[in-house]
């Protein structure tokens, strides 16, 4: 087991009484400008008779060496202001004020992550009572071992990223003078290298498709707008009905949905307009996809589906029946959408434009490495003529 409290004599000395001409309490706390001990004294002279200023003195350094042993240092609330102020109480002021301005998929991430810290606390010697400054490096550094074991090293690096802005908050609110998870080292890239994820056939994208007009029509239409469209699943899930005018064939991406924040157009190509043709649009201020729409689910409704219920219908429905395998994920429609797209020759910019990419680059990637020889390049005429 870890523990994290102040050491007495080497983090701080408890009180001592001196009683002459001048009475004074004294005791010693880390100085964090020289990481020496440096005294601190407290006059005590006014109070009369001597049998009570010895009382007094009595309670006074009872009080300050329990706030010592809890880890309080009066050299760091220059520093700090708030260093004093109890970890668990600053945690919920964070929770606060990131509820106002997070996304809800974002919070309970925070959430989760903040609740597994807590659970760690007493078990390492912390008390509900210890202070925010009282968690320090060490104390970080035994947090992020013990996380270690049982995660990938792709969740350590998550873990790792979250407490350094948790911390990095602190600082800036002056719960803490420095961040205790700065010096903690991230998992190489190497060990997080994402797991593949790879673009369907035409022959298992005819089988989705089969599948879907006959299962679940408005499903359809969600996997169709990531294919076609190359919507995000989180942008998909706040879509609303007025969103689509099959007129002019178009879907507008709204910047309050929006991941980057910008708003966009998508055209909808004449493959996918029967498709959303077939969904009510009666109330345009509904969302096209509800978990509680009716006649069926994902039909428009009132309450806004949650993406991951896109992601959990593909898992347990769609790639049992299609005999997908795991690389083979709703995102891949995205991935699929776009390199067939640039295949059957429509200029790159367009794409670009339709998949939301900031840069041509981005969406080159898509292009990827053909075993055929270009026509135009092998006619190309770029050397003169031997005489």
């Amino acid at each position: 087991m870890h523990s994290f409290l102040p050491v007495p004599n080497i983090h701080y000395r408890p009180c001592t009484l001196t009683e002459g001409n001048v009475w004074f309490i004294t005791y010693y706390v880390l100085d964090p400008a020289t990481d020496k001990l440096k005294r601190m004294r407290i006059k005590i002279n006014r109070l009369n008779p001597l049998k009570e200023r010895r009382r007094q003195a009595k309670v006074m350094m009872t009080a300050i060496n329990q706030r010592l042993a809890l880890g309080w240092n009066p050299l760091l609330e220059k520093i700090a202001p708030k260093a004093y102020t109890k970890l668990d109480t600053a945690l919920d002021t964070f929770l606060e004020v990131k509820r106002k301005e997070t996304e809800p998929d974002t919070m309970r991430s925070y959430l989760s992550f903040i609740r597994t810290f807590r659970s760690w606390l007493p078990g390492h010697g912390f008390s509900p009572d210890s202070s925010a400054v009282s968690f320090d490096s060490a104390a970080a550094l035994g947090f992020m071992d013990d996380m270690e074991t049982g995660i990938s090293p792709k969740t350590y690096n998550n873990y790792l990223t979250f407490f350094r802005a948790l911390f990095n908050w602190m600082k800036e609110k002056g719960y803490v003078r420095e961040n205790p998870f700065d010096g903690i080292p991230k998992k190489s890239k190497r060990l997080t290298a994402k797991k593949s994820r790879r673009m369907l056939t035409d022959e298992e994208l005819s089988r989705l498709m089969s599948f879907l007009s006959a299962e679940s029509p408005e499903y359809l239409a969600i996997a169709m707008i990531c294919y076609c469209c190359f919507v995000r699943p989180k942008e998909i899930a706040l879509l609303k009905c007025k969103d689509v005018d099959l007129d002019k064939q178009l879907l507008h991406i709204s910047a309050s949905i929006a991941k980057n924040d910008n708003e966009s157009y998508r055209t909808i190509p004449d493959v996918l307009v029967p498709i959303l043709a077939r969904l009510d649009y009666s109330h345009p201020d509904w969302y096209l996809f509800s978990a509680t729409g009716r006649p069926a689910l994902f039909s428009p409704g009132r309450k806004a589906l949650c993406s991951r219920e896109i992601s959990k219908w593909w898992e347990l429905r769609v790639r049992p029946a299609c005999g997908f395998g795991q690389e083979v994920k709703f995102y891949s429609l995205k991935d699929t959408g776009i390199t067939n797209m640039l295949g059957n020759g429509v200029p790159i910019n367009l794409v670009q434009q339709q998949a939301d990419h900031s840069s041509v680059a981005m969406t080159a990637i898509y292009v990827g490495a053909k075993p055929l020889a270009s026509e135009q390049l092998r006619h190309a005429d770029i050397v003169m003529p031997l005489e």
